[in-house]
């Protein structure tokens, strides 16, 4: 059990520093083309989220051990809604960030097609309203 976890962190910290790489290579890339994007600042950001959450589970487990239960079991459903909300949260940020700069750019060129950059806008806040239902269904 204890060695899924372990293994489960150090991947997340892979994950975490790969995401941060492949943002930044998005950055220097954009920059280089004289342009701005959304998706190397979004990379970046949810690789840091991804290493701060894995440095948490790490603590967690190294002064988690001894006798006593560190996390009891009637936390467990407020905990995972919590986790849940954080996560929805999170992608919901990011979509909106990525279709608000896409929409900008996009009603810079094609004026007319406004309703779609509020479309693509509402259904990123829907991630978030479907996040919240699921942390209130977990939370019992």
């Amino acid at each position: 059990m204890l060695e899924n976890a372990i293994l489960a962190v150090v991947g997340a910290l892979f994950v975490g520093v790969y995401a941060m790489s492949q943002g930044a290579v998005i950055n220097a890339s954009a920059e280089m083309e004289g342009k701005s994007t959304p998706w190397g600042a979004g990379l970046t950001a949810f690789g840091g989220f991804t290493i701060i959450l894995s440095i948490m589970l790490m603590i967690i487990l190294i002064f988690g051990g001894g006798e006593g239960v560190m996390i009891p079991e009637s936390a467990w459903p407020l905990l995972t809604s919590a986790l849940t909300m954080i996560g929805a949260a999170f992608a919901s940020a990011l979509c909106i960030m990525v279709a608000a700069k896409a929409g900008a750019d996009m009603l810079m060129e094609r004026p007319e097609l406004s309703i779609w950059a509020l479309l693509f806008i509402a259904l990123g806040e829907g991630l978030a309203i479907y996040g919240l239902i699921i942390a209130i269904l977990l939370s019992g």
